[in-house]
């Protein structure tokens, strides 16, 4: 991306000319773009190596100069779990995962239904009342509002909900079932709230079910406009390219043809809400991945011609390279770029043994070993945003400015227009260093009472210089915070008039070191 090829020469100009001698934020800044810099190649030139034929399943080795991955550092289980299945840790929630354990913290996120979420769901409720509006009362709605209405729910519920693990999995989810809030409007709303967020730590099944039932998911991939004798291919090709089997899973071209036969009459009518349409149906013979449905008389039922398209949804659902596939994608997500292929097997075989159980799923890719030998990811911009509210302990009120600021970070919610969804690659995320140093610059001088603030007083505790840095090893990195970058940091606090402006400015910092860029 051009944004990138940008940013480095900026920050390695800034560096060559900064005095050596003086902790400043420039300097500190300069030198914190060095190190990201440099991990970030980092993994990326290790993502493209073989297996290390060592005793630990990632790749190990780093190139020469380069920054350590900063899990190395990060010897206790426990946080590191919390880092993973969270949207980012805080003292409330390393002080649960302590009492519980780790397999006790594991079990709890993953039993959704046990978990009160009550508080942020009344929160969302009454402050963004269209989240709560029917399909008809969203289409005459300002399509503006709903759609800031949405992100705004999402940022919330990221932030503050108690079931950390279901927001990871939500956004999982929406990027691999993307739709474009652009293209489908106040639909995608209906979407996440009905499909998306229900059904993101049930079964696979009943997700994939679901969107291909989604009259955003319809109209976004040009469904509802699919009809006998010339159907629209786009969805017949991206539930089987992105969404189960995947690119190499085993399908042709004309299985892409065919199954757009068979889907049509899978349609959406009034304000967007699911409809099959029995004019739009193909009811010719069809082969579909080797089995044949056979041709239907005029006298078929919806019913029964809708049920050709259920049955080729089964097939998909129960296709090895679906299990394959979903369980290379949620290690990716929730263990390594690369996992390794035992953790993709025995994730793709708990997947055929339970019926595609989510949580079983993941229960198997984020074992304890697997997790301790898996190395740090890049926190993508909206991670790293939510990341930093809630290890500074942000009091929001109105999100949607504190939103809007961190969408110039490049990822605003529902905006990616491709049916791929938004990368998962700390290539396509790590040039853009500068507008993550502006966000956490913005966040730690917040002290609005009617938008959000950041209140420094905790971190103030005891209000000294040694006090701040204890506790923002404490609150952003859970106590496991190198010695370098408390040198770092007690040497700018240190290096001017100790007043909140000052910690404040720390504070900024700690979130901008590079440590803070990887969980």
């Amino acid at each position: 991306m051009s944004t990138h090829d940008a940013d480095q020469p900026e920050v390695v100009t800034e560096a060559a000319t900064i005095d050596d001698r003086r902790p400043s934020r420039r300097r500190f800044f300069a030198l914190g773009a060095s190190a990201a810099a440099g991990l970030a190649a980092a993994h990326t030139l290790e993502a493209q190596r073989p297996k290390s034929r060592g005793t630990s399943p990632f790749p190990t080795s780093q190139p020469a100069g380069s920054a350590p991955d900063p899990s190395t550092t990060w010897n206790d289980p426990v946080l590191r779990l919390v880092r993973r299945v969270t949207m980012g840790m805080n003292p409330d929630e390393v002080a649960l995962a302590r009492r519980l354990g780790y397999a006790g913290y594991l079990d709890h996120q993953l039993r959704v239904a046990d978990i009160d979420d009550s508080a942020v769901e009344s929160l969302v409720a009454a402050r963004l009342p269209m989240t709560q509006m029917s399909p008809a009362m969203l289409a005459t709605q300002d399509s503006n509002e709903v759609a800031n209405q949405l992100s705004d729910a999402t940022w919330y519920r990221a932030a503050f909900s108690k079931a950390q693990l279901r927001e990871r999995m939500v956004e999982f989810w929406t990027d691999h079932f993307t739709i474009s809030l652009n293209k489908v409007g106040y639909r995608k709303l209906v979407d996440d709230r009905d499909v998306i967020r229900p059904f993101a730590m049930r079964t696979f099944p009943e997700l994939l079910r679901a969107t291909a039932r989604s009259g955003a998911m319809l109209m976004y991939l040009d469904q509802n406009t699919s009809r006998t004798p010339t159907p629209n291919q786009n969805y017949a090709r991206e539930i089987m390219e992105l969404h189960t089997l995947g690119v190499d899973g085993g399908y042709s071209q004309t299985d892409v043809a065919e199954l757009s036969r068979i889907l049509t009459g899978w349609s959406i009518t009034g304000p967007g809400t699911f409809a099959f349409n029995r004019t739009f149906h193909d009811r010719n013979a069809k082969t579909f991945l080797g089995r044949v449905f056979p041709a239907m008389p005029t006298t078929a039922t919806d019913a029964q011609m809708m049920g050709e398209g259920d049955a080729a949804i089964q097939m998909l659902i129960e296709h090895p390279s679906t299990a394959a596939y979903i369980s290379l994608k949620m290690a990716r997500w929730l263990l390594s770029y690369e996992p390794p292929q035992a953790v993709v097997s025995a994730t793709a075989a708990t997947y055929l043994s339970t019926g595609g159980d989510i949580p079983a799923m993941i229960r198997t890719i984020l074992s304890g070993k697997n997790l301790m030998a898996a190395p740090a990811k890049y926190k993508r911009p909206f991670h790293l945003a939510i990341s930093a509210m809630r290890s500074m302990g942000a009091s929001v009120v109105n999100v949607r400015t504190v939103r809007q600021n961190a969408d110039r970070m490049g990822m605003p919610v529902f905006m990616w227009e491709q049916p791929n969804g938004y990368p998962d690659r700390v290539d396509w995320w790590s040039g853009l260093v500068l507008t993550r140093w502006a966000y956490m610059q913005y966040l730690s001088t917040l002290t609005s009472t009617t938008t959000a603030q950041i209140d420094s007083m905790p971190f103030r505790t005891p209000d000294t210089a040694d006090g701040v840095v204890a506790q923002i090893g404490t609150r952003l990195y859970g106590g496991e915070m190198t010695a370098t970058l408390r040198t770092q940091l007690l040497a700018y606090l240190r290096g001017g008039t100790y007043n909140d402006a000052r910690v404040r400015e720390t504070l900024a910092l700690a979130g901008s070191a590079q440590e803070f860029q990887w969980f």
